[in-house]
């Protein structure tokens, strides 16, 4: 949803005129679009009860919108009080909760957890209240549903966070009171940025690669961590200011592995018969890792029974296929783009699905390169696919809605398929949707597009990004023309292009989803897990979206 420009506060602990007039200083200067305290806000003694006096009557102002939690201390009564019936304190000072997620107006999702942990939960005999200065690591576990953040902020240190860091540690920082629980949160989520609190001075570690699924093909994830110091430190660093792009991820030109010690890793590789964990599964990015060079592949990686896309696993998601054909699946996948109610036209299902080959692609590292007879049959009703679901989008839409296919393909990734979904054939008329693709191309620096004939295989093998764009024909002696060549025909003008990807080379491989966010003006539905619903609902919501497209694309399925 565009830049934010965030300001991030150490604890305050009382001295509320020092830190506010402070924060208007800098926010008078650099216009931020709120701000976030970490740590204790309020103080513990009588000498910072006429600061709190004054907060409450209106004599302190918060200049911007302005987040915290609770830190070490419990609030003081009177601010207790007013959070009773409502989450502001005063005016812009707005309390985020003792654990939760929230996303601003600007669209960036923060997680947070306050308080510290209780070590010994046999003996808490009562559920623990909207303030109190506690977290239990059931609190941190739940937060896991919350598949991402933008900004985790924990007034505890995650356990072994130090560890692997060159930069010396303040004084007065006791690194063995770190959590595990937030280290293992901080894994599931994997933040862009982690804020955390330690008053005796500011630490700030060097950045750090989050460890991948051994089948992601997803960009590697960095996380930077900063601690800050409390106010009453003049000499030490307690404001922090930055930049925050929701649409790209800050770059990392170092950065260190995982500190995190993995006798207990968060996130251990999921079931595959477990459909609630396994969040990586029909995602659409085909979450197998990539940018390895020839012959460095793990030995089981070649193996189908892994890989969540083949149709002879046993425990396959079948809820999910729309349609088997001989040679692919037309299938949905988790965390659609569009929403089911992003296109009226469709009646209750996004539109965006996945078109999925039976061939497991790894396989030609172990058994040679396949014959291209082979491949062309494969394209060849992929292509069918294609079309069928052109025709289904035209046909229901009334000629409003065109659609988008696109494909990532590198050596390394086990499965490859491709993804389309609608959009206004007004936009793609205009030469907005191409034009969208050409531009992100260029300003990521991936290569110069080059037309190609959408009807047939590329030349390259390997190593390309490739669209179609398709639009329905506003002729209608045309379009009857088309549409009578039975599943040959779609009722509409298709263009086609591509670009090379370098082998050894970074790309995105959401670049497609990216593009096509910014098309349809879903920009906060660019993280597809940010997309996915509290677990208990997802399965439902999958087997209805399923359900809803295989009704409307019935009498368009060849394979029926």
């Amino acid at each position: 949803m565009g830049a934010a420009k965030v300001l991030v506060v150490g604890a305050i602990q009382g001295q509320l005129q020092h830190a506010f007039t402070k924060i208007t200083k800098l926010h008078t200067k650099q216009s931020f679009s709120f701000a976030i305290i970490i740590g204790d806000v309020f103080g513990k003694d009588a000498a910072t009860e006429a600061d709190l006096g004054g907060l409450l009557n209106g004599e302190i102002k918060v200049p911007l919108p302005t987040y915290f939690s609770v830190g070490d201390q419990a609030l003081p009564t009177k601010v207790a009080e007013r959070l009773e019936n409502s989450d502001e304190v005063v005016s812009n000072l707005i309390y985020a909760g003792r654990k939760g997620t929230f996303t601003t107006a600007e669209g960036i999702r923060v997680v947070t957890v306050g308080g510290k942990l209780v070590e010994n939960e046999a003996s808490v005999t009562q559920s623990l209240g909207k303030t109190d200065p506690l977290f239990l690591s059931q609190d941190t576990k739940s937060l896991k549903g919350a598949h991402s953040a933008h900004i985790l902020l924990t007034n505890q240190w995650p356990a072994n966070i130090h560890r692997l860091s060159q930069v010396d540690l303040p004084e007065g920082v006791a690194v063995e009171a770190g959590a595990q629980s937030l280290a293992e949160l901080n894994q599931a989520l994997k933040p862009w940025y982690h804020f955390s609190s330690s008053p005796s001075g500011m630490w700030e570690r060097e950045v750090f690669q989050q460890k991948q699924e051994y089948d992601s093909l997803e960009e590697p994830k960095y996380t930077r961590f900063k601690s800050l110091a409390s106010v009453s430190n003049p000499t030490k660093e307690w404001v922090s200011a930055f930049t925050l792009d929701t649409s790209r991820p800050p770059p990392a030109e170092t950065w260190t592995k995982l500190p995190f010690l993995t006798g207990s890793p968060p996130r251990k590789r999921p079931r595959l018969e477990d459909q609630d964990q396994a969040y990586g599964r029909y995602n659409g990015h085909d979450n197998h890792r990539h940018g390895r060079k020839r012959g460095r592949f793990d030995k089981h990686s070649s193996n189908p029974n892994d890989c969540f896309m083949c149709v002879g696993k046993a425990d396959f998601k079948e809820h999910m296929v729309v349609s088997i054909g001989s040679e692919s699946v037309l299938s949905i996948l988790r965390g659609p783009l569009p929403e089911s109610t992003t296109f009226p036209q469709l009646t209750n299902f996004s539109g965006h699905s996945l078109i999925i080959p039976m061939y497991h692609a790894f396989d030609e590292i172990s058994q040679g390169r396949r014959p291209q007879e082979e491949l062309q049959t494969e394209f060849d009703e992929m292509t069918l696919y294609r079309k069928a679901l052109n025709r289904m989008v035209g046909a229901k839409a009334n000629g409003e809605l065109g659609t988008v296919c696109y494909e990532v393909n590198r050596i390394g990734i086990r499965h490859f398929h491709w993804q389309l979904l609608p959009v206004e054939a007004d936009k793609i008329k205009r030469g907005l949707v191409q034009g969208a693709f050409k531009l992100a191309a260029e300003n990521r620096k991936y290569g110069t597009f080059q037309d190609c004939d959408p009807e047939k295989l590329l030349e390259e093998r390997n190593n390309f990004f490739r669209v179609w764009i398709w639009r329905p024909s506003t002729n209608p002696v045309e379009k009857a023309d088309q549409e009578a060549n039975g599943t040959e025909g779609d009722g509409g003008e298709t263009t086609s292009m591509f670009f090379k990807i370098p082998e050894e080379g970074k790309f995105n491989v959401q670049f497609g989803r990216e593009v096509m966010a910014g098309i349809l003006q879903l920009e906060d539905r660019v993280d597809w897990r940010a997309c996915l619903m509290p677990e208990a609902e997802e399965l439902a919501f999958e087997q209805a979206e399923a359900e809803a497209f295989k009704e409307g694309f019935a009498e368009f399925d060849f394979a029926m």
